[in-house]
């Protein structure tokens, strides 16, 4: 398998780890310098995007990531992804941009884009999205 192929196959295993909730995969698929820049958030350690992360996704009923396309050139692996989760109260749905960089078989760095509006929807004080 190509290197290309291998940060790919990295990926995917991501995307499947959100989707199934499986932190434990998370964590271990970032190396542990890995840094984050989120869309409306800034720059973010690994420890607080994993406690982001956590907050979000163990609190859903239910999570689809739903990978509609990868490209990747090098180190570099961009994810286009449709996202749902199903919360007791209401349901956040929304479209994710990617940027991973993937060394060695981990994730170095990651840039995550999406509509911040849905998420001010979802997430603000007595509102919910359906």
């Amino acid at each position: 398998m190509s290197d290309i192929e291998a940060n790919k196959a990295v990926a995917r295993r991501y995307m499947r780890a959100v989707e199934e909730g499986d932190v434990e995969m998370i964590e271990a698929l970032q190396h542990p310098d890995c840094q984050w820049w989120i869309l409306g958030h800034g720059d973010m350690s690994r420890a607080d995007f994993i406690a982001s992360v956590k907050g979000g996704l163990l609190s859903a009923q239910k999570r689809t990531a739903e990978v509609i396309a990868i490209t990747a050139e090098g180190d570099r692996v961009a994810v286009e992804v449709r996202g749902e989760m199903v919360f007791p109260d209401r349901v956040y749905r929304n479209a994710y941009h990617n940027l991973l960089i993937i060394r060695d078989g981990q994730i170095i760095s990651g840039k995550e884009y999406m509509d911040t509006r849905a998420v001010a929807e979802a997430f603000s004080a007595g509102e919910g999205a359906q």
